[in-house]
């Protein structure tokens, strides 16, 4: 119950513009970069965002139109099924077998298609052709579309997001080095007199 206030304190305090005569400079050089982290933090999400979803939408038209030129055929199977590597899956090991289809109407074609394995002579098998009857790959499913606009949007975000948390870390960095100067600069002078030791006094050959 006390860790929400806490948390809401810590926040409020962040962004407090109000004087105080408490918080030094160091301090409130500090304070505005804890902010500017945040604000990075959440131009990179929106930014992540609209990436997002132009990739989706580039995706999208992109699989509109090659729709339009892919078409949805039966072939006839005139041989039985074997694994061979082409150069049209990638340089990759699949089932083929040799196929007869027509497409468009009175135009014959023959090639070795993809096929389940086992697939026998005379089988009817379902491929994707082009508007010219050539056998071509099927249209990319919406999970895969999905997928590379997710991916897209997670990179620019997380690009985004290393990158100025870098930059506001090494100026937080900074920030605490000269802190930690001042403190040294301070405790010099106070030290003595809390301590009652008395202050030796630098010679010429002290660094």
């Amino acid at each position: 119950m006390r860790s929400r206030p806490a948390r809401a304190g810590r926040v409020r305090r962040l962004f407090d513009g109000r004087p105080n005569e408490l918080r030094r400079p160091v301090d409130r050089t500090r304070r505005r970069w804890n902010a500017v982290f945040v604000l990075s933090f959440l131009i990179a999400l929106v930014c992540g965002g609209v990436v997002s979803t132009a990739v989706w939408d580039a995706e999208s038209r992109e699989a509109r139109e090659t729709a339009r030129h892919r078409h949805q055929i039966a072939a006839t199977t005139v041989g039985a099924a074997e694994r061979a590597v082409t150069s049209r899956s990638g340089g990759t090991a699949r089932v083929v077998a040799p196929a007869e289809w027509e497409y468009p109407a009175a135009h014959q074609h023959s090639d070795r298609v993809s096929v389940p394995f086992g697939t026998p002579a005379g089988r009817t098998v379902t491929i994707w052709v082009d508007d010219a009857g050539t056998e071509v790959q099927a249209p990319p499913p919406d999970g895969q579309r999905a997928f590379t606009a997710a991916a897209a949007g997670i990179g620019a975000f997380g690009l985004l997001a290393l990158a100025s948390g870098a930059a506001v870390r090494m100026r937080v960095r900074l920030v605490e080095t000269r802190t930690l100067a001042e403190w040294e600069h301070e405790w010099e002078a106070v030290e003595p007199r809390w301590s009652g030791r008395p202050r030796r006094e630098r010679g010429p050959g002290d660094d």
